[in-house]
């Protein structure tokens, strides 16, 4: 008789015990991302009549010699024009603070604080 209260003590200490723990204090984890290198083409039937593209990462030194030269065409357009925006009187004159035009000078009375430079005048 012992041994039977013995083995359900047992049983319901063990039982106790395992049931505590039912989730797990982990996060799950997502699934990797599935990326697709390459797009493969689906087989047709008439597929021998299209014409293959060629690579377009593949070029001969001379066309990589103008994509370069036009690049840095188009570089040079565009520090020439933030240089000719830069002579501008709001960007050069400390007199702006960044306005467009100069900002009114109100007494000392009527002075408004001012969102864009952060001052009052």
């Amino acid at each position: 008789m012992k041994k039977i209260y013995l083995i359900i003590f047992v049983l319901c200490l063990s039982g106790v015990a395992f049931g505590q723990n039912t989730r797990s204090t982990e996060a799950p984890k997502p699934p990797k991302p599935q990326y697709q290198a390459v797009k493969k083409e689906k087989k047709s039937f008439f597929s021998f009549l299209k014409k293959k593209k060629t690579d377009p990462h593949r070029s001969t030194k001379a066309e990589e010699v103008a994509a370069f030269r036009k690049r840095i065409k188009k570089v040079a357009k565009k520090k020439a024009k933030e240089e000719k925006l830069a002579k501008k009187p709001e960007y050069s004159d400390p007199s702006y603070f960044g306005h467009k035009r100069p900002p009114k000078k109100r007494p000392p009375g009527k002075q408004k604080f001012c969102k864009v430079c952060k001052m009052k005048h």
